[in-house]
């Protein structure tokens, strides 16, 4: 990574435009977007019968592809944000506890190249001709994210963010287990698959200032000598300065405990977005 001594400001206003997951900042050209793209349906195992809390929390704190230290995966995005929607192509490269890096094409064309690291978000605009830098505060508050980068790291892994301090109380609710709670500032909810006690969806609530995410979780395969993996994720994210931003993300291609490098260079005659 080659960059220049930048000044941090927080996210420009171009970026409400993009939708980011954690995981994932693209800044794309909208076009008049359509309804919500549809994803297939899939069997789940219902739950008929409350479980506790306790073993529900224990099954989602379980360790989950603690053994992956790398992956690398092509995707497709579909973003919808004021009533526009863009569909676009991305590889990214993730690095355990470091690096989130992201590039997206449309029509075979890089638009998009992005940096996330513990503290930091970069983001390059090819087709302005334009980069952004801002620290990892401003993503987690432009897009309701009770975490920074620990959090992306998580929802890439389809492993649950839970607040030790928070209070869950368990139910039935659609078939789907259910755990609740609340503390000081932040409201969550999580579903939870019977038999494979796997992460289907978990939603934050920050109520004092109405901000809202929700991440979903589906197309789960097998992955040889890895386990199940999620290749679906479904994010729904709402602030005030955002409004609503809808991303699905379907992986292909998944290489994992791949040695791999990455690049990103802002050039000289890029001019920084204010």
């Amino acid at each position: 990574m080659s960059v220049r001594t930048l000044k941090f400001s927080p996210l420009p206003h171009p970026l409400h435009k993009i939708a980011a997951l954690c995981l994932f900042l693209t800044l794309l050209s909208a076009a008049q977007g359509s309804c919500r793209r549809k994803v297939p349906g899939e069997q789940v195992i219902p739950a008929t019968a409350p479980r506790s809390s306790a073993f529900l929390t224990e099954q989602l704190m379980q360790p989950r592809f603690q053994q992956v230290k790398t992956m690398r995966a092509a995707a497709r995005v579909y973003a919808e944000q004021d009533g526009m929607a863009v569909e676009a192509g991305a590889n990214l490269i993730w690095i355990r506890d470091s690096v989130l890096w992201l590039n997206v094409k449309k029509l075979g064309i890089e638009a998009v190249r992005a940096l996330i690291t513990k503290d930091s978000v970069f983001i390059l605009n090819r087709l302005d001709k334009t980069y952004s830098a801002a620290s990892i505060h401003s993503l987690q508050r432009e897009y309701s994210l009770p975490e920074g980068f620990p959090l992306l790291q998580q929802v890439l892994l389809a492993s649950a963010w839970i607040d030790p301090e928070m209070l869950l109380e368990s139910s039935v609710k659609d078939s789907l287990h259910r755990l609740a709670g609340t503390n000081r500032s932040l409201t969550a909810d999580y579903r939870i698959e019977e038999g494979t006690f796997v992460l289907r969806q978990e939603t934050f609530l920050q109520q004092r200032d109405s901000r809202m995410l929700s991440l979903g979780f589906g197309g789960f395969k097998k992955i040889p000598g890895f386990g199940t993996f999620p290749y679906i994720r479904r994010v729904e994210a709402y602030s005030p300065e955002t409004g609503v931003v809808r991303l699905d993300l379907e992986f292909s291609n998944i290489e994992l405990n791949v040695p791999d490098s990455y690049r990103f260079d802002i050039p000289a005659h890029y001019q920084p977005v204010k």
